[in-house]
This record gives structure tokens, C-alpha cells and sequence, in this order.
């Protein structure tokens, strides 16, 4: 997990969790450098080494379905709200047909950026990142 977590980070990501990061190494390095399977209370330092990266890997993990439920929501917004025809038509008509198909997807849009506020605030509560930081 340590290490897929390390992996799938994005740069942009990794400031937001510089701490947890800091963390995990800072109490994986005794593993890595003089403990093995024979040093007393090995089984506690698994332990407590294991739910601290399991916390962070669930936190990435939430963070990461958040941002792929924002993509797969915006992608919707590529299509053209609205297509010509190539033939003529009155005014009145073009009227009623942009009405009628950019109405709808607008307040899809809407729709979705409340979603969307809500994915972030989600991920803002569990990443508790110190506000005045850039």
C-alpha cells in the first residue's frame, strides 16, 4: 500500500498529504533499517505501522474516487449545448429548439456543480489541508 501509494499520486496531490506522507516514513524507517521478523514486539510495529498506512491509503483512495467522479460528471459538459441544422429554419424555431436542449443541460450542469461542491468538501474534510497554504 506504502508504495502504490507513493506511485499514484499526482504532484498536485502530494502537498495535500505531505504530512501523512511524512508520517508513514518517518515510522516505516525503523522496519526498513534495523528491525526484522525476530526484533521484540515486531508484531505491535506491524500493527500499528499497517493502520497507519492503511488510514492514508483510504484517504488517497477517497480522494482519488472523488476526482474521478468530478471527470466522469464534466465530461458530460464537452457535448455542444446546441447543433445547426442544415436546413433552414424560422427564428422562432431556432428559438424553441435552443430552449428546449439548453435549458435541460444547464440545469444539469447546475445539478452537477452542487455534486461537485459536495465531492470537493468531502475531500476537504478528510484531507484537513491548512487553509492559508497555497
Amino acid at each position: 500500500m506504502f508504495n502504490e501509494i507513493l506511485a499514484t499520486l499526482l504532484p498536485v496531490e502530494k502537498p495535500l498529504l505531505g504530512d501523512r506522507i511524512q508520517m508513514m516514513v518517518d515510522f516505516l524507517a525503523p522496519g526498513i533499517a534495523t528491525l526484522c521478523w525476530n526484533s521484540d514486539n515486531i508484531n505491535a510495529f506491524i500493527s500499528k505501522a499497517m493502520k497507519i498506512v492503511t488510514e492514508v491509503d483510504e484517504l488517497v483512495k477517497k480522494m482519488k474516487e472523488n476526482v474521478r467522479k468530478i471527470i466522469e460528471m464534466m465530461e458530460k459538459w464537452t457535448k455542444p449545448l446546441f447543433e445547426r441544422k442544415n436546413k433552414a429554419m424560422l427564428a422562432e424555431d431556432v428559438e424553441q429548439t435552443h430552449q428546449a436542449l439548453v435549458g435541460p443541460r444547464l440545469e444539469d450542469i447546475r445539478n452537477n456543480g452542487k455534486e461537485i461542491h459536495k465531492l470537493m468538501k468531502d475531500t476537504q474534510d478528510n484531507i484537513k489541508p491548512d487553509k492559508k497554504s497555497p
